[in-house]
């Protein structure tokens, strides 16, 4: 059974890109047009990715399966396509295509009254194979094109309705923000590649493959000097920091709250955002070579998860907190792979999807209020979050262990923020009488009292400090609520609730230094190198530099030579004139000179050497 499931685990990727072809050209065809078929086929695909990766999961004992075939041939330069599966990158496919079923499901009710839905419904197909394709790839150049792919296909659902200006905008600057992921993890990896194929005789090792990544990460520590080495780490860091909406690239997470409700929750839960995550966790045999790294890393996500947990207190739209809290929550995720906590990291990035997911679907449509329901719910989901109940709490909990005394400190305030910020936006809403019974967001609360029954077996730990600081942050909003009573305080407030200013910072400020240096590269283009009459001026100067060396120095000698023997031939027609008389003087002449030559030279010689 085992050996047919992982024989068989690139159906996992191939369902969903068959699905979101069907969709599309069943389309363009006018064949599938059924609302229906697009709904079965759509849940179908999720419903067998999960049933995939969970079973590949339940029979997998720490095996490695690798499977990869020649792509790309340049010389002996080889990139190979193929599937790497593993235990982590199972579990990321599990959650993904669990949360993504239960979403599209959602879905069905929520986009009933939308046009042209099977256009949503086959980015969300294309988004599964993108994610999956990057967990499932053997090396860091499949990676890197399956990286691409999930960010174009998180523009194109967050500007689903591109008619509309807000969403438009909102999505061009998710795309331009990630394009310096982008640039900087295809820079690591070409600097890396190219070490290796410059200094190992192994040119196998030149892909960067993940099998191989302990060895390639020694081989290229010992080839770079530190301080290319810590280059080229950083790149890798900076491109996962931006993909999981990181100090200070946190902003355009706010902007894709534009996006509608089910691709909010799914970027926010189980897919875009973790790829960072992923990343580390795929690099930390480079990053553990140097404690630096793991250090950077943790006062990164530690950085991110304080400054969001303070913006988040500050916000009043119930989608912009919770984007806030998705970076915060992130940041205590690399936080944790910091501190080398790789499994708190891994269970924490499974609560939080089940929990993040749910508080968003129970969120009521702007201007409404909470039904008692969603309401209850999402007071459910906001105390695990926070680390009072079920596997929020066995995750934070887990992940406080060992720490030194400041950053037990600095773990609790972020915990009482979460706290705090959750239960105010709940309190802002408010709740009315109605009492629908949500079927998807039951599920999902469903499922994290499970994972917490699960999780709770698997590790050790002890209710302590951040369990007290989210229940005194819960107890203190309660009780002593006031409506915007955040305004009270006069600097802080104003840094929270505009982000500490860094969207401004990219929006006005990076924008006008950006229109300053293209104005500038016009100016040289259009008046120096686009200008012809300058070029047109410099090469007449060159004709006549030409014109004026052929005229007076090579034409001149010319002249000059023709001249001398126009002389010499007057001189010669003026000898040659037919009288006999003539030149028997001319001959006497010629004959005295010569004489008189000899003669005064051998005097000269006889009084100077025997004379004198």
């Amino acid at each position: 059974m085992a050996d047919m499931i992982l024989d068989n685990m690139y159906l996992i990727l191939l369902i969903p890109f068959w699905i979101f072809l069907i969709i599309m050209l069943g389309r363009f065809f006018s064949v599938y047009v059924n609302k229906i078929v697009i709904y079965t086929l759509t849940l179908f695909a999720s419903l067998s990715g999960a049933l995939l990766s969970g079973l590949a999961l339940f029979y997998n004992n720490n095996l490695i399966l690798e499977t990869q075939m020649p792509f790309i041939k340049i010389n002996d330069f080889i990139i190979s396509a193929g599937l790497h599966v593993d235990k982590t990158s199972l579990v990321f496919a599990f959650v993904l295509f669990v949360i993504s079923f239960l979403i599209q499901i959602f879905s069905i009710s929520y986009m009933k009254n939308e046009k042209k839905t099977y256009r949503f419904y086959a980015l969300l197909n294309l988004f599964n194979f993108a994610m999956c394709g990057l967990f499932f790839s053997p090396n860091l150049f499949e990676a890197y094109v399956f990286w691409e792919i999930v960010g174009v296909v998180s523009y194109l659902l967050i500007g689903f309705e591109y008619f509309k200006k807000e969403k438009s905008i909102a999505a061009k600057k998710v795309f331009i923000i990630n394009r310096i992921g982008d640039t900087a993890l295809i820079g690591a990896i070409i600097l890396c590649s190219y070490l290796m194929y410059s200094n190992s005789d192994n040119w196998g090792l030149t892909t960067l493959s993940f099998v191989d990544m302990n060895i390639i990460s020694t081989l290229i520590n010992a080839y770079a000097s530190t301080p290319l080495f810590w280059g080229i780490c950083l790149l890798f860091i900076a491109a996962a920091a931006v993909k999981s909406a990181q100090f200070p690239f946190y902003t355009w997470l706010q902007d894709a709250m534009e996006a509608k409700l089910p691709v909010s929750a799914l970027l926010h839960s189980a897919t875009m955002v973790v790829s960072g995550v992923f990343l580390i966790i795929r690099l930390y045999p480079m990053f553990s070579l140097d404690n630096g790294l793991l250090q950077l890393i943790a006062v990164l996500g530690l950085l991110t998860a304080f400054v969001c947990s303070v913006s988040a207190c500050a916000q009043n739209h119930p989608k912009k907190v919770l984007a806030y809290s998705t970076s915060a929550q992130i940041g205590l995720m690399f936080f944790a792979l910091g501190m080398g906590n790789i499994k708190a990291a891994i269970i924490f990035f499974i609560a939080h999807a089940l929990i993040k997911s749910m508080l968003f679907l129970t969120l009521p449509k702007e201007g409404e209020k909470f039904d008692l329901v969603n309401f209850v719910l999402f007071l459910i989901g906001g105390l695990s979050l926070s680390g009072i109940i079920f596997s929020g709490m066995v995750a934070k909990e887990f992940m406080y262990l060992d720490l030194s005394l400041t950053l037990k400190v600095l773990f609790c305030l972020i915990s009482f923020m979460t706290a705090f910020y959750i239960i105010r936006i709940a309190l802002l809403l408010g709740v009315n009488k109605d009492k629908k019974i949500p079927f998807v967001p039951v599920i999902l609360t469903v499922l994290n009292i499970v994972f917490y029954f699960i999780v709770r077996k698997l590790v050790k730990y002890e209710v302590s400090e951040p369990f007290w600081a989210a229940l005194t942050a819960w107890i203190c909003v309660y009780v002593l609520y006031i409506k915007d009573a955040f305004w009270k305080v006069p600097v802080l407030y104003p840094l929270a609730y505009n982000g500490f200013y860094l969207d401004k910072f990219y929006t006005q400020t990076m924008s006008t230094i950006y229109a300053k240096i293209a104005d500038f590269s016009n100016l040289i283009d259009t008046k120096f190198f686009g200008n012809y009459n300058l070029l047109i001026n410099s090469a007449k100067c060159g004709v006549k530099v030409s014109d004026w060396v052929e005229n007076n120095v090579m034409n001149g000698a010319v002249r000059l030579t023709t001249g001398i023997a126009k002389m010499f031939s007057k001189l010669y027609l003026v000898a040659q004139n037919g009288n006999i008389q003539r030149y028997n003087a001319y001959a006497f002449i010629i004959i005295t000179v010569i004489i008189s030559c000899l003669i005064i030279g051998y005097v000269w010689l006889y009084l100077r050497y025997i004379g004198g």
